[in-house]
């Protein structure tokens, strides 16, 4: 008897790793039950035609579908002012609990900084529903099979990157973001702009 208990005991315990080992997007889901659609996400701008070179301070050359109405994102076209790209998905934590401070930042820097979410292996309709409920109104784009993380070496979420004008990444945050950590970004931005 104790053997069979012990052995259902590690099988619970096993099993319960597994389902945390995976996003799990259904219990990260917000919004109704029922079958109503997801509110739209915000609109993706139409971007500079000038490129960013390829080089190890580019982005890599993806195009990324936005969550709501709008062209595709060229990550590779980020250039023309400073920008702020947010990795995150709603199935992470520390993702969602840096959101506000990165609408807040939005709020105050949105004229002179892009500002663009990349909801990585995500359902894209628990996206839209977060974004609607929190009143996140800056544009996101949509990384279904994580290539972009993939592609920068990074294995957790969040992730914040800081490009100049020119689109290249000046500067990266891996990990949950501080309000102080997040304007020394901005800040770093805003002079690098000025240079």
């Amino acid at each position: 008897m104790p053997a069979r208990l012990a052995g259902g005991l590690l099988t619970a315990a096993l099993l319960a790793g597994c389902a945390t080992a995976e996003p799990n997007v259904t219990s990260a889901r917000t919004g109704p039950a029922t079958a109503e659609a997801a509110p739209p996400a915000p609109a993706c701008e139409q971007l500079p035609e000038d490129t960013v070179p390829a080089g190890a301070d580019a982005l890599p050359q993806l195009t990324l579908p936005c969550l709501g109405p709008g062209p595709d994102v060229d990550l590779h076209r980020l250039t023309g002012r400073p920008t702020l790209v947010n990795l995150w998905a709603t199935w992470c934590g520390p993702c969602r609990e840096e959101m506000p401070l990165l609408q807040e930042a939005y709020a105050r820097h949105g004229e002179q900084v892009r500002f663009l979410g990349v909801d990585v292996q995500d359902d894209p309709e628990a996206a839209r529903w977060f974004l609607d409920e929190h009143g996140i109104d800056y544009p996101h784009a949509v990384d279904a099979d994580g290539e972009l993380l993939r592609q920068l070496g990074i294995r957790g979420l969040p992730v914040t990157l800081a490009l100049d004008a020119d689109g290249r990444v000046v500067d990266r945050a891996v990990g949950q973001l501080t309000s102080a950590e997040l304007q020394r970004l901005i800040d770093d931005l805003l002079r690098s702009g000025d240079a």
